[in-house]
């Protein structure tokens, strides 16, 4: 790997990476934070911060940074930020790393985005930032209608092994690994495959999966197959350097052609042969015969199979052209590069603002720095989960798994910790003897949030002050005018209290807030679904 080129050399620049709250350990955000993060580190002058949404160091942290990229965040409160944003010639960047409306019936997410507030809000977000970068040309050309300036970032490899020696096996190991979201894509291909692993004495199968995908194997003798403990990236890549061979069955669903190609990269760095289904992720990056292969069907699985193990010469050449692919095409400094020069576009072509980009980007990186949990490598900086950020990711968990006094003691104890911040108040609401109080306690911390004033409304609401709730949505609706869902939640109340005619005047004020591209889906993108 190299830095980037001298004459590409800019002013200093401070990028800061936003994902909704999540274990950092995942594939997700490795590869489409913490990775490109360390790419863009490398370009000379360019400091780089990773945080979860629920930091407390975000709202300043957003606010300051050169550019800001949110990946599929959905929350109200994030639009008058980026609109001080835009007052500052600071562009902002959405991440739409997953067809969120095509997610299948088992991802736990997918009830929370289908509702159509949050449907609306995304694409909302999506819109009004300065850009919409994407994960696969699958999800641009689904959603690129949102946004005139897109861009598609591949996946790219951090870290590549050493290179396999290539020395004669008697055992040739076939394997998947992944999370139960495949359980599916693995159920179409067991049968099948466990009756061809029982004809060829010298194969074995390895696994790194949830119970219910290796129960898909039991036929196996155990001598026949191994399985792996689900794990981190780092355990994962341990599982992907025992295989010859790396299946990636996939069916052909909206959600899976958006997906991204990370499979195919992880085997072919560690010098397995991908074996892939011949769907969305797929196409563009394997050259059959060359750096991998397709299959349609499982009869055309059982065929590449067989030709594999019987020819350890094909496995070979295969192996070593699909990793030189990899390393010569999809190394983490030129990804980087590929996405400060995009950014730098975008600030140069902005309207300006009252201050220099990058002028305090040194200043805010050192500062960070000393920030309890980071943990920094050159001009990488992550900052880390505390006991704070903790708590409150465990108390929306025990509030989804109705809790709630479990998630009032964690919040509770997120209040003492950081008592000037409004996420424990917001969130302690929902489990509070008093909402209301809780809720004016959030504002009284953050006047803008638009969340904590639409939850103080309908609070009001329950309590039968018609007049407190319709002053609270105004309140809201007062910090972002463009957005629906304050006057929304107004005319809803009007109408309760026999106010019909008035609130259907505002209803319809409020749906022609809703930008066109956003309430009208553009052919060949999302109405395909």
């Amino acid at each position: 790997m190299h830095d980037c080129p001298e004459e590409r050399s800019h002013s200093p620049l401070m990028i800061a990476q936003v994902d909704s709250a999540q274990d950092e350990t995942t594939g997700d955000f490795y590869y489409r934070t913490f990775v490109p993060g360390a790419g863009m580190a490398h370009c000379e002058g360019v400091h780089v911060v990773n945080f979860m949404y629920f930091h407390r160091m975000r709202h300043q942290t957003m606010l300051d940074a050169d550019v800001l990229i949110v990946n599929n965040i959905c929350d109200p409160d994030l639009l008058p930020l980026i609109r001080d944003r835009k007052t500052r010639g600071k562009p902002t960047v959405y991440e739409l790393g997953d067809d969120l409306w095509g997610l299948p019936s088992s991802n736990p997410l997918r009830a929370f985005y289908n509702q159509s507030n949050n449907m609306l809000l995304i694409k909302r977000l999506a819109h009004y930032c300065d850009a919409l970068q994407f994960s696969s040309p699958e999800l641009e050309r689904k959603f690129g209608y949102l946004n005139p300036n897109s861009r598609v970032f591949p996946n790219q490899i951090l870290e590549a092994p050493p290179e396999r020696s290539q020395k004669t096996k008697s055992i040739v190991t076939v394997g998947w690994g992944g999370s139960i979201g495949h359980l599916n894509d693995m159920a179409k291909i067991s049968d099948r495959l466990v009756r061809w692993i029982l004809s060829r004495q010298n194969v074995h199968l390895y696994l790194m999966c949830a119970d219910p995908i290796w129960e898909l194997f039991d036929a196996l003798p155990a001598n026949r197959k191994r399985r792996f403990a689900t794990g981190s990236v780092a355990d994962y890549y341990n599982f992907v350097s025992h295989l010859d061979i790396g299946l990636a069955p996939l069916e052909d669903t909206p959600f899976n052609r958006s997906r991204s190609d990370v499979k195919f990269l992880e085997y072919a760095v560690h010098g397995a042969v991908p074996v892939v289904e011949a769907t969305g992720p797929y196409l563009l990056s394997v050259k059959p015969g060359r750096t991998g292969f397709f299959f349609n069907s499982t009869d055309e699985l059982i065929s590449n199979l067989d030709h594999l193990v019987s020819d350890a010469a094909v496995r070979s050449k295969v192996s070593a052209s699909a990793r030189e692919y990899v390393l010569r095409e999809r190394n983490y400094v030129d990804g980087g590069l590929e996405r400060v020069e995009f950014y730098r576009s975008l600030i140069a072509s902005g309207n300006g603002g009252c201050e220099p980009s990058g002028s305090r980007a040194g200043e805010i990186f050192a500062r960070l720095c000393d920030c309890p949990g980071a943990r920094k490598k050159g001009r990488h900086l992550f900052l880390g989960s505390t006991r704070y950020e903790q708590l409150l990711q465990n108390g929306v968990i025990a509030l989804k798994a109705s809790s709630p006094s479990e998630a009032w003691s964690m919040f509770l104890e997120a209040m003492q910790i950081e008592s000037s911040l409004y996420l424990p108040y917001l969130f302690g609401a929902f489990v509070s003897g008093d909402p209301v109080q809780a809720l004016k306690a959030a504002i009284e911390r953050n006047p803008f949030s638009i969340v904590s004033r639409i939850h103080l409304g309908k609070a009001y609401l329950s309590r039968g002050m018609r007049d407190e709730a319709i002053e609270s949505f105004k309140a809201a609706a007062g910090i972002f005018p463009e957005y629906e869902l304050p006057y929304i939640e107004c005319a809803n109340c009007l109408q309760k209290i026999g106010m019909k005619q008035v609130g259907i005047e505002l209803l319809k004020k409020a749906i022609d807030l809703i930008p066109k591209v956003v309430r009208e889906p553009q052919t060949g993108g999302q109405a395909e679904q």
